[in-house]
C-alpha cells in the first residue's frame, strides 16, 4: 500500500467515533457531487434503523396461534404459554384464523403501538442463501447482498450507496448518516470514496480533542514543496476542517434539542433519546443506525421451562419494545413524529426447534417491525408454516427480502425515485415489488421509469448543424450526474463529457470545434451508463 493511502485510511479510521450523551457516535458523509433533491420532497424525513445484533428468535417473538401445538412440540422446554398468567399476548382478534398470532409478553409496548396503528409486522424476512456466521451475515446485509455468487462481491454498503446517490452533501450542515452505539463504523456506511468524514470526540470535550488533532496537522506550514509529504499535510488539514464542522454541528443540534417524554433505563433507549433530541434540535441527518446487542441466545434464552416468559430474550425484547415506544411517544409529544420511521432488523433468525440448552441456534427467517406515525399499521404477509419444519424453515417459505422492506421505505417514505434505487442496487425490489408499509396519503411522489427518460422532442440542439459551439436543451424529471456522449455513424465514441443534470430545464453548452464535419448521434446517459435520451447532431 502506498504511504499516502495508508495515512488517508489511518486518518479516517482513527477518527472513527465520538461520545455524545454517553454514546459512541460515528458520522458519515461524502464529498463527491450528489444528486440534489427539492425541499418539498425531503420534508425533513429520516429513517431510524434498530439493529438486533446476534440473530433475533422470531418464533419466540411471534407465535402462530392456530399452530400452537406444533410450536409446542418443537419447543417443549422453552415454549411460551398460550393462556393464563404470563402468557403470550394475542395481537389482534380481528385477523383471520390462520393469521392469528401471539406476541411475547415482554412486547406489550409493541401491542400498544399496533393498537394505535403505528406498527406493521413484516413476516418471514430473509435473503435467498443465508450465511449463519454472524460476521458474514451482518456484512452481507449491510452491503446489500443475498448470499448468491452474483451478489457476493459488493465493496460498499447499501446505506452509503443510497446516501451518495440521493442527497447533495453540500445542501446539508449535518452528516447524512449517523451511527450510535458502536465504536466500529458499520459496513452499511462504508463507501468506495476516499473522502468519508469520521469524527472522534470523548465526552464532547471539543477543546481537548482539537488539541490532539492540531498537533497532527496544524499549523500548516506556509510553503511546502510538491511532494507526498505536502499532499498528506493537505489531506490531514482537510480532515481537521471537516471534522470541526461536523462535530460542532452535531453538538449544536444536540444542545439545541430537548426531550419531553420519559425513557426507560436501557442503553437502546438512551441511544434513541439522543436521536430524538438531535432531530428536535434541527438535525437533517437522513439515516440513523442504533444497536442493541445480545440476541445470540444459544443458552439461557429462557430462565426455565416453568418461567419461559423470563430470561435473556425476554429482557432484550422488553428493552426493544419499551425503548422504541418511548422514542415515538417523545417524538409525538414534541410534534415531530411525522418525520421519522423506525425499522428493526437482524442478521438472521433462529431455528424453530430448541437446542436442549434453554436456547436456540442460528437459523434463517424472522420478522421485521416497522414503526411510525405514517406507517400503515397491520401485518404484511402470513404466519409461517411449522408443519414441515425439522430444524430450519424451508427457505422457500421466505416471503419478503430485507432489501424489499428497505427499498419500500426509501421510495415511499424518503421519496426516492427508481434511478436512486438502482444506484442503491435494490432495483428488483422497487416498483410493483414494493410493500404496502406507508399510509397512502403520506407516500412521497416518486417518478416512474418513463419519467426518467428524456423525451426526444424535448432534447434539442441549437444551432444544428453546428459549426463550433451549440446549446443542448432538454427537460429531466430528476437530478443525476450523467454523461453526454457523441458517436459517429460507425458507432465509434468521439466525444465524452460528464454533466450534472438538474430536475427541470437543462441548458448545456458544448464546444465541438475540434470535431470533423459529419453526422453524429448525441446520447445522454445516466450514472449507470444507460441512455436516457438521444438525438442527431450535424457538424459542419
Amino acid at each position: 500500500m502506498k504511504r499516502r493511502n495508508f495515512i488517508r485510511l489511518s486518518a479516517s479510521g482513527s477518527a472513527g467515533a465520538f461520545m455524545l450523551n454517553g454514546h459512541v457516535v460515528s458520522a458519515f458523509s461524502e464529498t463527491s457531487l450528489l444528486s440534489q433533491i427539492p425541499e418539498d420532497v425531503l420534508n425533513d424525513r429520516c429513517l431510524v434503523m434498530v439493529q438486533l445484533r446476534g440473530g433475533n428468535d422470531g418464533l419466540n417473538t411471534i407465535i402462530p396461534l392456530d399452530q400452537y401445538d406444533t410450536y409446542a412440540n418443537l419447543r417443549p422446554t422453552i415454549k411460551l404459554k398460550n393462556s393464563g398468567s404470563n402468557a403470550a399476548i394475542q395481537l389482534d382478534s380481528t385477523l383471520s384464523n390462520e393469521n392469528q398470532m401471539l406476541i411475547h409478553p415482554s412486547l406489550s409496548a409493541f401491542k400498544e403501538l399496533y393498537d394505535s396503528g403505528k406498527l406493521n409486522i413484516v413476516h418471514s424476512v430473509g435473503y435467498p442463501i443465508v450465511n449463519k456466521s454472524h460476521f458474514a451475515g451482518r456484512a452481507m446485509m449491510f452491503k446489500g447482498g443475498d448470499g448468491t455468487p452474483e451478489n457476493s462481491q459488493k465493496t460498499s454498503g447499501w446505506m452509503a450507496r443510497f446516501l451518495h446517490s440521493r442527497y447533495n452533501y453540500e445542501d446539508f450542515q449535518d452528516p447524512l448518516g449517523i451511527q450510535l452505539g458502536s465504536k466500529k463504523p458499520s459496513l452499511g456506511f462504508h463507501s468506495e470514496h476516499e473522502h468519508k468524514v469520521d469524527v472522534n470526540l470523548s465526552g464532547q470535550d471539543i477543546s481537548g480533542y482539537y488539541n490532539v488533532i492540531s498537533n497532527i496537522g496544524n499549523p500548516k506550514p506556509e510553503s511546502l514543496t510538491d511532494s507526498d509529504y505536502s499532499d498528506n499535510i493537505d489531506f490531514i488539514s482537510s480532515i481537521e476542517q471537516s471534522t470541526t464542522a461536523y462535530s460542532q454541528r452535531i453538538s449544536q443540534v444536540f444542545n439545541a434539542g430537548s426531550n419531553v417524554g420519559s425513557y426507560p433505563d436501557y442503553d437502546l433507549a438512551n441511544q434513541l433519546k439522543t436521536v430524538a433530541r438531535m432531530i428536535k434540535g434541527g438535525s437533517r441527518t437522513k439515516m440513523f443506525l442504533v444497536v442493541i446487542n445480545g440476541f445470540d441466545n444459544h443458552a439461557k434464552q429462557v430462565s426455565s421451562s416453568s418461567d419461559s416468559h423470563k430470561g435473556d430474550h425476554a429482557d432484550l425484547l422488553k428493552a426493544v419494545g419499551d425503548s422504541i415506544k418511548a422514542f415515538h411517544n417523545d417524538l409525538d409529544a414534541m410534534g415531530i413524529e411525522d418525520k421519522v420511521v423506525t425499522a428493526t432488523f437482524t442478521e438472521f433468525g433462529r431455528k424453530p426447534k430448541e437446542n436442549g440448552n434453554l436456547g436456540t441456534d442460528h437459523g434463517n427467517l424472522g420478522p421485521m417491525f416497522i414503526i411510525g406515525k405514517h406507517v400503515k399499521g397491520g401485518v404484511t404477509g402470513t404466519n409461517m408454516d411449522l408443519s414441515s419444519v425439522v430444524k430450519h424453515y424451508d427457505e422457500s417459505q421466505m416471503q419478503h427480502d430485507y432489501r424489499q422492506v428497505f427499498s419500500t421505505l426509501l421510495s415511499d417514505f424518503l421519496g426516492t425515485h427508481p434511478g436512486i434505487i438502482e444506484n442503491t442496487e435494490f432495483t428488483p425490489f422497487d416498483g410493483t415489488n414494493k410493500l404496502d408499509l406507508i399510509q397512502d396519503n403520506q407516500k412521497s411522489n416518486t417518478l416512474g421509469a418513463e419519467d426518467l427518460k428524456i423525451k426526444t422532442q424535448e432534447l434539442k440542439i441549437a444551432p444544428n448543424p453546428v459549426r463550433d459551439e451549440c446549446l443542448v436543451t432538454f427537460l429531466s424529471g430528476y437530478w443525476f450526474r450523467g454523461i453526454i456522449e457523441i458517436y459517429n455513424l460507425q458507432g465509434r465514441l468521439v466525444n465524452k463529457l460528464p454533466v450534472d443534470v438538474a430536475s427541470g430545464l437543462n441548458n448545456m453548452s458544448l464546444n465541438l470545434s475540434h470535431m470533423k464535419s459529419g453526422v453524429y448521434l448525441l446520447a445522454i446517459k445516466n450514472n449507470h451508463n444507460k441512455p436516457v435520451g438521444t438525438t442527431r447532431l450535424i457538424k459542419r
